[in-house]
Order: C-alpha cells, then structure tokens, then sequence
C-alpha cells in the first residue's frame, strides 16, 4: 500500500510539474517581451502556451489506457499542431530593440569588433557629448537576420559644430550611387543617391578608411553611416550588416525598417 501511495504521489507530483511547465515557460517569455526582446505579442499563446499545452496533452495521451487506435488519430493531430506552429514561428518576422546609456561606446565597438566596418570606423574623435547612447536592432524572418548597431551622440550647441567639422574631414563619404535592384534581365538598374534625410537627421554612407569600396555595388548589405542633426546637435553613426539583403528601393524604408530608426525617432 505504501508503494503504490508513493507511486501516486510521485505520478501526481510529476502532472503537476507538466501543467506548471508551460505556465513558467510563459511566463519567463513574457518577462523577456516586457524587456523588449519578444516585441511580437502574438508570438506569446501561438508559440510558448499552446505547444506546452499540446505537449502536456501529448504526455497524458501515451500514459493513457486507451488502445492503440483510439489514441492514434488524436497524436497524429496534435503532432500537426506543432508541426503548422512551428511553420508559422519560421516565417513570422520579428524585431528587437534594445537601447542603453552605460558603456555605450564600449557596446558599438565591440560589436563592430573584427568586421570590415570597424576598419572603416577606425578611431573617431568623439570629443564630450552631453549624452550618448548606444542602440541595437535586429530583424528576423525565418533563417534571414539583420543587424543594427547605433551609436547615438548630442552635444552642446557650442561643441556640436566643431565636432561635425572634425568628423567629416575624417571620413571619406561615398559620392557614387547605390544599386538598389536590377530588373529581371539584369540590364536596368534602380539607383539611388548614397545619402537620406529623414526630418531633421541627414545620413551619409562612409566609405572604408582607405577609401577603397570593399563593400561592392550593393553598398547596404554592410555598411556605415554618418547622421547628424543641425537642430538637435546630435551625430550618429549607424553599422548595418545583412548579407542576403538583395535589394533596397527606398533609402528611407530600408533606414526605417532595416536599421530601426523610426524607433529611435518614436
């Protein structure tokens, strides 16, 4: 008697675990979507509650005694379930943004850490901003990512001019257009200018610090940018990468949607 009364402890102790499972998972997702990691809201019952529910319902479902034929078509139905979800988690896009003022140089440079963009960065004198900020931004489509880093710097009246000034005779800027895409029989081309303005913020692409273009034709794909803002003393360098970006017909879109400036405007 003793035995068995273990054996239904531990068997109701372990139910227990498997219904609190998916609630803890839950909730640990949604502690990371209040942090900005999970930004898609629906990615929160479609993709952590409802699996952990089909597999809860799975686990029960072996541990039944119903026979073989009974329990058949109720499994194949719940492993299509996840089947359809997981096919919907690969093809939802998504998108993170983090931003924070501590050691916001130190984050930009590092993640630009040996990569051709940091060689085009190379050592620019920032002088004493006010305040900076450093900014990242991801999105993501199925096995397609694109990356975002922003350093993000506002400056005094007085000091912004002058550091505008130094920062532009540092760098080499691209003066040749961009391709933005080639039409199917691969004779013409959409160009576009290598510079943007987005309300007050002017972006300008830089080239390599040798001033060589290493980044070919499709200059987007991994680039650097210089921003700056004449009404809110504020310059900016942004560093995108995504290699199987293939085209760009709007420099504002591709700013906006690509490298999350519209959230850093909010």
């Amino acid at each position: 008697m003793e035995s068995e009364k273990k054996k239904s402890s531990l068997l109701a102790l372990g139910q227990g675990l498997l219904i609190l499972a998916p609630v803890l998972a839950a909730l640990w997702c949604f502690w990371h979507f209040v942090r900005g990691v999970i930004l898609n809201i629906f990615s929160f019952p479609f993709f952590v509650l409802i699996p952990g529910l089909i597999l809860t319902r799975l686990f029960f479902l072996f541990r039944s005694r119903r026979s073989t034929g009974a329990k058949a078509w109720r499994i194949v139905l719940y492993a299509c379930l996840l089947i359809f979800l997981l096919v919907i988690a690969l093809l939802s896009p998504f998108e993170i943004h983090r931003s924070t003022r501590n050691n916001a140089r130190e984050r930009f440079e590092l993640a630009l850490e040996n990569s051709t963009l940091c060689e085009a960065l190379g050592s620019p004198e920032l002088g004493t901003p006010e305040s900076i900020r450093y900014h990242y931004y991801k999105t993501s489509f199925a096995i397609f990512e694109s990356h975002a880093h922003i350093l993000l710097c506002r400056y005094s009246p007085e000091d912004y001019a002058a550091r505008k000034a130094s920062l532009e005779a540092q760098y080499a800027f691209r003066t040749e257009p961009l391709i933005g895409n080639v039409s199917m029989d691969g004779e013409n081309a959409l160009l576009l200018e290598p510079c943007a303005r987005i309300g007050d913020d002017e972006f300008r692409f830089l080239y390599p610090g040798d001033g060589a273009n290493d980044y070919g034709a499709r200059f987007y794909k991994r680039c650097l940018l210089f921003v700056t803002n004449d009404v809110t003393h504020e310059i900016s360098f942004v560093a995108f990468s995504d290699d199987d970006l293939d085209e760009a017909e709007d420099l504002t879109w591709f700013l906006n949607e690509y490298c999350g400036w519209r959230l850093i405007r909010k």
